[in-house]
């Protein structure tokens, strides 16, 4: 009965994770568990490290740019921290309230839908930027090392799914099929694709 329940609960969870394995994997035909382990290891921490070059420093909600209503110079000898505030088209302390007369800040109240939006795609448009770059960073690392980039056929994947990602098996196995000159020749990608 327990068997039968273990066969039952695998047939139920290997569809579903056959899903969340990898499409492609690299390999080195002949490539030593050392090396192989040492030069993915390494190209992998290298990819990490990668950014789009973005721009952090101004970036502010998910929203580029600067500040170009605020001073960055001190107020003027003599003057008062309310009258500098006013000229800068701030509240002074106590003279007024509420916006100011030519619109509101955008920090004096809820933002708008529209502008939430932008700053929700800006942010993705960055993150995939830094995803791309960390891609082509691994690819160049790996190709300058001889790896070759192949598919994995349904049933290496279906396999790769049923271990748990970042284990030692599941690295044994992708070295397995990396190290494989067949495997690698037979289902490697052509440059350029």
């Amino acid at each position: 009965m327990k068997t039968l329940l273990w066969v039952a609960a695998i047939g139920l969870v290997a569809p579903g994770c056959a899903v969340n394995a990898p499409q492609m994997a690299w390999g080195k035909p002949g490539v030593t568990r050392i090396d192989y382990g040492t030069e993915v290891g390494m190209c992998t921490g290298h990819a990490a490290m990668q950014s789009s070059g973005g721009n952090g420093a101004n970036t502010a909600g998910g929203i580029s740019g600067t500040n170009s209503t605020a001073s960055s110079s001190p107020a003027p000898s003599g003057a008062s921290v309310s009258n500098t505030a006013a000229a800068t088209g701030g509240a002074s302390t106590g003279s007024r309230s509420g916006p100011s007369p030519g619109g509101g800040s955008t920090y004096s109240g809820m933002a708008t839908s529209d502008y939430a939006a932008r700053a929700a795609t800006q942010q993705q448009a960055q993150e995939m930027a830094a995803q791309r770059a960390r891609a082509e960073a691994l690819r160049g690392c790996l190709t300058e090392r001889g790896y070759q980039e192949f598919a994995l056929t349904a049933e290496q994947r279906a396999h790769l799914a049923t271990l748990k990602k970042g284990s030692a098996e599941y690295h044994e196995y992708l070295y397995q099929l990396g190290s494989n000159a067949e495997i690698v020749g037979k289902q490697s990608r052509a440059p350029g694709q």
